[in-house]
């Protein structure tokens, strides 16, 4: 019987050697699973001005005094239009040829023979003054008529520039804000037909709401981009900002100035939006520190190696940034990247 309980208890030491190295080698494998370590970055919490924007829309034209009216002093007809509106041009390029009307040639010829017969009346009358046959005072009409029939004939001659053919070219280089020229139509005398502005002088007319017109200030950048599919974004910085409401459109205008790089066509509809930022710093994280749930806004800290949860109050979001009413201060960095998988008191390391 007690051969019996020393061979029982040396198997059960045997079993126990045998089989805690294997059990202790679990639980290792256990803590090393649990002890997972998250990499993260952070960024501090800073003082700076919100990016806040403001929704407009409008059209993109010429200011009057950028633009340059394309008109004949007679009535003519349109031989050749070389642009089309859009198309920017250099100096001395061709844009419209154009020839007098028939009517506008007949002017040309009864002014030269009105000059013709006055100059003929002032030969006959001077010739009958040598003979006594007339006064001074008819001498003197036939003087005057006969300067003014020339200084008619010249303004005619001036105005036409011959009965030819003439080319209308550009002033200056420019843009063809619009043409309304089409080959074979009839042009009335002193009709502007078309214009050609200043690169320099195209300005962005926006229209904004009348309760939100107080904060836009001249100076302020616009973001802004033709209303089509896939068109790029420029920029521009408000010049003028108005003070009535326009009765047609319900809003405020606003003029803004392009930058020289931005390609836009007069006329063209444009969407912008246009910072409104007060300009005081406010203290912020990157939008992508601030997590939400329920409602409530809170980011992960980094202290001792370990993830912190923190409660914040956040404010305005630009779209980059989220302002921290409370909660942060200013230099405690927030995980920004990896803190959607971190949990409260999770192992980390910074990045």
């Amino acid at each position: 019987m007690e051969m019996s309980r020393r061979a029982a208890c040396w198997l059960a030491c045997v079993f126990v050697l045998a089989v805690s190295p294997t059990a202790q080698a679990d639980e290792d494998d256990a803590a090393a699973q649990v002890a997972v370590v998250a990499t993260v970055r952070v960024a501090p919490a800073t003082l700076a001005p919100m990016r806040q924007t403001l929704a407009a829309y409008g059209t993109a034209d010429f200011s009057a005094d950028a633009l340059h009216t394309l008109s004949v002093p007679y009535q003519s007809r349109v031989v050749r239009v070389e642009v089309v509106s859009g198309q920017a041009v250099r100096k001395g390029d061709a844009l419209v040829s154009l020839q007098p009307t028939s009517a506008a040639a007949l002017e040309l010829e009864r002014a030269d023979n009105d000059a013709q017969f006055a100059r003929k009346e002032l030969a006959r009358v001077r010739a009958l003054y040598a003979q006594h046959l007339a006064t001074n005072a008819d001498l003197a009409a036939a003087e005057q008529a006969a300067n003014n029939a020339d200084a008619a004939r010249a303004s005619a001659q001036a105005r036409f520039g011959g009965t030819g053919k003439r080319t209308l070219r550009a002033v200056r280089d420019g843009i063809v804000a619009d043409i309304a020229a089409h080959a074979g139509e009839v042009i009335a005398a002193d009709t502007a037909f078309a214009h050609v502005g200043d690169a320099s002088g195209l300005r962005l007319n926006l229209g904004v709401e009348p309760d939100a017109i107080a904060q836009v200030r001249t100076g302020e950048s616009v973001a802004f981009r033709l209303l089509q599919h896939g068109a790029p974004e420029w920029h521009a910085v408000v010049e003028r900002v108005g003070s009535q409401i326009d009765a047609r459109t319900r809003l405020v205008p606003v003029v803004a100035r392009p930058d020289a790089s931005a390609q836009v066509p007069p006329g063209a509809a444009v969407s912008a939006q246009i910072e409104t930022g007060s300009g005081k710093p406010v203290l912020g994280v990157p939008r992508s520190a601030v997590l939400w749930q329920g409602g409530k806004a809170y980011v992960f800290l980094v202290q001792a190696g370990k993830a912190v949860r923190r409660w914040v109050e956040a404010g305005a979001d630009d779209g980059e940034r989220i302002e921290i009413r409370s909660g942060l201060a200013a230099g405690e960095s927030a995980v920004t990247l990896g803190n959607y998988e971190l949990q409260d008191g999770m192992a980390v390391r910074v990045q």
